[in-house]
C-alpha cells in the first residue's frame, strides 16, 4: 500500500478523530467525523500495516501516537501557514488578552495552559482572513520588543476549546501542531497524558 498524505484535510480529520479518540471502531470514526467509510477503511489499513495502530476484536487501539504525528509533520510545516512574526510593546499576558476573540491560541501558548509550569517566551495564535486584518491593524499601534506574536492561518480545521476563560486548540491538535513545529519533545507530559507514551 502507497503512503498517504496525513496533511490532506479529511485524512487529516480521521486521523486526528482516531488520535483523539484513542480506541475506536471503523464505523465510529465514520459516523462521529462524518467522512465515508471507505476513507476511513483506507487509512485504518495504512496505519495497521505500518504498525501505529493494533487491532483487537473489532477496536482498533493507537499503538504509536508519536509516529503519526511524524508522518503528519513530513506533509505540514507550521512554518509554511505562518502568516507574521512581529514583535509588540505589550506584555506577554496583555497580548494573550488583546488576542481574545480575534485568534485561538496554539502551540507553546496552548500547551502552557494545559501545563502552567511551562513557559515560553513567545505568543502563538490561528486566525482567521479578516481577523488576520484587524490584529495586524492594531498590532501597528504596539510596536516595541516586550513579546513576540506568531500569528498562522488556519491551514486545517481547528478544533478549539475554552481553557480558564482563553480559546485554545485542544489537546490533540496541540500535541499534533508541536510535532509539527519540530517541538514534540516540548508535548512529552500531552504524550504521557493522552496516550500513555514516552517520547523518544
Amino acid at each position: 500500500m502507497k503512503s498517504i498524505d496525513f496533511s490532506k484535510p479529511v485524512t487529516f480529520k480521521i486521523i486526528e478523530g482516531m488520535l483523539r479518540l484513542g480506541k475506536f471502531t471503523q464505523l465510529s470514526v465514520s459516523s462521529e467525523l462524518g467522512v465515508s467509510l471507505g476513507q476511513v477503511n483506507k487509512v485504518t489499513k495504512f496505519l495497521l500495516k505500518e504498525k501505529m495502530i493494533s487491532k483487537e476484536n473489532a477496536f482498533y487501539s493507537i499503538k504509536n501516537a508519536q509516529k503519526i504525528i511524524e508522518c503528519i509533520a513530513q506533509h505540514r510545516a507550521m512554518k509554511d501557514s505562518l502568516i507574521k512574526k512581529t514583535h509588540t510593546s505589550l506584555e506577554k499576558d496583555s497580548l494573550i488578552e488583546f488576542l481574545k476573540g480575534k485568534g485561538i491560541l496554539c502551540l507553546d501558548s496552548a500547551l502552557e495552559q494545559f501545563i502552567p509550569k511551562i513557559k515560553t517566551g513567545r505568543v502563538c495564535a490561528y486566525v482567521g482572513k479578516q481577523a488576520e486584518k484587524d490584529v495586524l491593524k492594531e498590532l501597528g499601534k504596539f510596536t516595541g520588543n516586550k513579546s513576540t506574536l506568531y500569528l498562522y492561518k488556519e491551514d486545517l480545521p481547528v478544533t478549539s476549546i475554552e481553557w480558564n476563560g482563553r480559546i485554545i486548540t485542544e489537546k490533540v491538535r496541540t500535541a499534533i501542531d508541536l510535532g509539527c513545529d519540530n517541538m514534540a519533545f516540548a508535548a512529552q507530559h500531552l504524550f504521557k497524558e493522552v496516550w500513555n507514551e514516552k517520547i523518544i
